[in-house]
C-alpha cells in the first residue's frame, strides 16, 4: 500500500481491511501507524538479511563478499510474501526520518559486522552507487531496470582485492 498510494495516504482502516482484520485486531499488534511501518520495515531488513547471507554463502572471495551480495539485492525483485516490494522501504524511508534512521542502523550494522572485507573506500562507494539505482528504480513498475552490463561489472570489480 506504501508503494502504491505512498505514506500519507497509508490509513489503518485501509491496512486493516486488506489484511482481513478489524482495526482493533491491527491495533493489537500495532498499537500506531509507525509501529506498523516499523514492523514492515524489520520484516524487510530480515528478509534482506538472510537473502544477502544466502547469496554471501555462495561466493568463494571473501573480500566485498556482503557488497557484491547487496548490490545483487539491489536488482532482484524482492518481494516479501509474495506482496512487499523492498521499495516500499525505499518509499517509506523518504518520508520517515525514523526508517531512515532504522535503515542506516541496519547498514551500519552489517557493514561492522563484516568490516574486515568490506569496510573500505571501494566497496562503499559500490553500496552508495547501488543506493542511487535502487532509488532511481521509483520511477518503473515492475522489476528494476538492470544496470548496463559494463557498470555492474565496473561496480563489481572494485569489491574484489586489491583494495
Amino acid at each position: 500500500m506504501i508503494a502504491e498510494k505512498g505514506m500519507a495516504r497509508l490509513t489503518v482502516d485501509a491496512v486493516a481491511k486488506a489484511a482481513g482484520v478489524t482495526k482493533g485486531g491491527l491495533f493489537h499488534h500495532f498499537p500506531t501507524k509507525d509501529d506498523l511501518v516499523q514492523g514492515v520495515l524489520e520484516a524487510m531488513t530480515q528478509f534482506a538479511s538472510e537473502r544477502i547471507d544466502a547469496t554471501m554463502a555462495n561466493d568463494p572471495e571473501p573480500h566485498g563478499r556482503f557488497t557484491r551480495a547487496y548490490l545483487n539485492g539491489v536488482f532482484e525483485d524482492h518481494r516479501l510474501n509474495g506482496k512487499t516490494s523492498s521499495r516500499t522501504l525505499c518509499l517509506a524511508m523518504l518520508a520517515d526520518p525514523a526508517v531512515q534512521g532504522s535503515w542506516s542502523k541496519w547498514v551500519a550494522d552489517q557493514i561492522a559486522r563484516h568490516a574486515e572485507t568490506d569496510d573500505n573506500p571501494p566497496c562503499t562507494l559500490v553500496r552508495l552507487a547501488a543506493d542511487g539505482a535502487w532509488l532511481n528504480s521509483l520511477g518503473h513498475t515492475g522489476v528494476p531496470p538492470p544496470l548496463p552490463v559494463e557498470v555492474y561489472r565496473s561496480l563489481i570489480d572494485l569489491t574484489k582485492p586489491p583494495f
